[in-house]
């Protein structure tokens, strides 16, 4: 009987140590991949309260990816409290965009053509740090 427990235990431990050599690296892996990607600050526009300030931020995920362009709103003494508003492709240099402040809680993204577009923020709502105007170029 003890011959069996014996074996029943060493194929218990093989299984675990086995699980735990491949989904360690893979949930490492998974878990860190945000950290991937650097940033970088570009510009700042603050509003004209002195409150809130949109960020234009350039992502770098590597060699194999192209820079990307992200203009967020954040408040001032909250800057990890953020809402995105657009996401263009390319480097802030090689793009066209134009930031304004029409308010102090209004903001208009504009002047980008549209096939550099990634994503943009589609609503205003509750909650939201500041309502937004998206315009890109006419054509």
């Amino acid at each position: 009987m003890s011959k069996v427990l014996n074996s029943l235990w060493n194929v218990g431990a093989a299984l675990f140590w086995g699980l735990l050599l491949i989904l360690l690296p893979l949930y490492l892996l998974l878990n860190n991949s945000n950290d991937w990607c650097g940033s970088e600050q570009y510009e700042i526009f603050i509003s004209p309260n002195q409150d809130i300030e949109a960020v234009v931020t350039i992502i770098n995920c590597g060699a194999t990816t192209n820079y990307e362009t992200q203009i967020s709103v954040n408040r001032v003494d909250s800057p990890a409290d953020k809402n995105v508003l657009v996401v263009l492709d390319g480097h802030p240099n090689e793009l066209e965009y134009k930031v304004s402040w029409l308010g102090e809680n209004t903001i208009e993204v504009s002047e980008f053509n549209f096939k550099d577009l990634l994503s943009f923020h589609s609503r205003n709502k509750t909650g939201d740090i500041v309502r937004s105007h998206i315009k890109p170029k006419a054509s």
